[in-house]
């Protein structure tokens, strides 16, 4: 990180200050909050350029500049980093970035191109193709004297008419044509052409010999995919369909095992418009031959999901399908269409992190369902005061407030300084929020409301309350630990007296809810305690989980602990 500062107008009315780089460092963030709390100017203007979120000592010298009179501004160039500001009442420009021209506004032809190793690779790309107008033609290097057994492999994966072209066969939509070994196939005005011209790169078929006919044919409504292979056949035909105005997707090397030398040659060139795994690359062929919409098609779901997982290793397909549509839905609305989205969100890091913050369960507050609170604080946590050492798990924590409310209320019965409280998300910039202990001022009266009910006496004494925020007491954030683990992913890391997940699992499918419960019960010491969301719906699964309660959706296990 690095930042520079100018100054303009009559008198240096007005200092800039530019941030570069994700990570604000603790020096130039104490060197940013020095220049606000000394500046003469009667305004300032921060741009953040990289970032996400702020360190907390530059969001509260901003706060305090601003209670000070001075006019600041920040301009954020990260939609995170301007949520995280808003959400404090802080005044942010949004800059929205400019997105990429739409591509593929119909695709009418799909190439498929890769060695006899990207067999297995050509069937799942084909198997995962919707039903479609387009034409899809496949270049498999094998050697002249073997046959080329695919159109019958594909013929029970596909409902496409599958073919082996002759020379002169016309095209059809929604008709898969397999270059023949030995012959390079070419298309032009609407019609295969079969020769046994030279070999090309010492192969014949010629990737290169297809994809400068089809881009002579189709243009822009091209899509090609380049998988492994051996040598540059197929390098310069990338290059003339990128010219042409059609789409280029490359697999990823490290995928190759070895027959990487092809797509890490076309990666070499630039000759490409995305770089993707395998999954990713049948996700984004399936939308470009699907009817275009600004929202997400359900039979594109599973798909989507699954590249996703492949790519950033957030698993959410044992998510409820309706909730996960919405979420997407609400991101995709910049977008022309779900092919232009996920090619965005599968290509650029900064889009991935907004999706996964939308996808992530952020719905909390302060001593939330404050009965089960009230439970905590006068049954379940004098019982297990006799322990050395408390460990409690807030699972699913979004932004922290559950957590903090624990240690108010540990504190408050005098066992803070002998409780751990491990608080975890999915969510990585979540856990960034949580970790800062800021929260609107808004939030105080409900939190205050909440707190009472739970048998609380006075919110206020535990936080700090300024103009625009809330800050929870350093004493509280010292004893909470945030850490990353996906419920439907990772394991067990610790045992614990009290675990609470709560309005989390009713965003589960069934079967992740059973994992769960499986998790907690290896999780979970034998006098411990699981608390739930009451709206979570979980009481009959959980008792088949062998999981008993006493009310207030509390749990004690009552099944082996092996």
């Amino acid at each position: 990180m690095s930042f520079s500062v100018q100054t303009s107008g009559t008198g240096a009315s007005l200092k800039k200050v530019s941030l570069l780089g994700s990570v604000v460092e603790s020096s130039d963030s104490a060197g940013i909050s020095a220049l606000l709390e000394a500046v003469d100017a009667r305004a300032v203007e921060i741009s953040c350029f990289d970032a996400d979120t702020l360190p907390v000592e530059l969001i509260e010298a901003i706060a305090a500049s601003l209670t000070r009179g001075v006019e600041v501004k920040v301009h954020a160039y990260r939609p995170l980093l301007a949520f995280s500001l808003q959400r404090l009442a802080l005044p942010v420009l949004q800059v929205t970035p400019q997105l990429p021209q739409a591509r593929l506004a119909c695709c009418r032809s799909v190439a498929l191109a890769g060695s006899a190793h990207s067999l297995d690779k050509i069937l799942c790309l084909v198997e995962a193709l919707p039903e479609s107008a387009a034409a899809v033609f496949i270049v498999q290097q094998v050697q002249e004297d073997q046959p080329n057994l695919l159109d019958r492999l594909l013929k029970v994966r596909t409902g496409y008419q599958v073919c082996m072209p002759q020379h002169l066969t016309p095209i059809k939509p929604h008709t898969i044509y397999i270059a023949p070994p030995g012959h390079h196939m070419k298309v032009a005005h609407g019609l295969v052409y079969l020769t046994r011209d030279r070999k090309i790169s010492y192969v014949r078929p010629s990737i290169d010999a297809l994809f400068e006919s089809l881009a002579a044919e189709y243009g822009a409504d091209l899509l090609v995919v380049l998988l492994c292979g051996f040598g540059q056949d197929g390098v310069a035909g990338c290059a003339l369909v990128r010219a042409a105005g059609g789409c280029v997707l490359v697999e990823e090397g490290s995928e190759c095992e070895g027959a990487n030398r092809l797509p890490d040659s076309a990666i070499s060139a630039g000759y490409y418009d995305h770089l993707l795994k395998h999954r990713a690359i049948a996700s984004i062929a399936a939308a470009a031959v699907s009817e275009r919409s600004r929202t997400l098609p359900d039979s594109l779901l599973d798909l989507f999901l699954e590249a996703l997982f492949e790519h950033t290793g957030y698993d959410f397909r044992s998510y409820q399908r309706a909730t996960l549509q919405h979420r997407i839905n609400h991101q995709m609305r910049l977008y022309a269409s779900f092919f232009d989205f996920q090619c965005a969100v599968l290509s650029e890091p900064e889009i991935t992190k907004c999706l996964l913050a939308e996808l992530s369960i952020n719905v909390t507050e302060f001593f939330r369902h404050p009965e089960q609170f009230q439970k905590l604080r006068d049954e379940i946590l004098p019982y297990l005061a006799s322990f050395p050492l408390i460990k409690i798990w807030s699972a699913g924590c979004a932004t922290g407030e559950e957590a903090y409310s624990l240690a108010i209320l540990l504190d408050e019965l005098g066992l803070l300084q002998k409780s751990h409280i491990f608080a975890t998300d999915i969510n990585l910039y979540l856990l960034e929020l949580a970790s800062a202990g800021l929260y609107p001022i808004g939030a105080l009266n409900q939190s205050s409301s909440n707190y009472a009910e739970s048998g609380g006496k006075e919110f206020s004494r535990h936080l700090e309350v300024h103009d625009r925020y809330l800050k929870v007491a350093q004493r509280y954030r010292e004893r909470v630990l945030f850490h990353h683990h996906a419920l439907g992913q990772d394991g067990v890391f610790n045992e614990f007296q009290i675990i609470l997940c709560r309005n989390v699992m009713i965003y589960f499918e069934p079967e992740l809810q059973r994992r769960v419960f499986g998790l907690f019960a290896r999780s979970l010491h034998r006098e411990g305690f699981l608390l739930l969301g009451p709206n979570d719906g979980m009481q009959s699964l959980a008792q088949q989980c062998q999981f008993k309660t006493d009310g207030a959706h509390i749990y004690r296990y009552a099944g082996s602990q092996s």
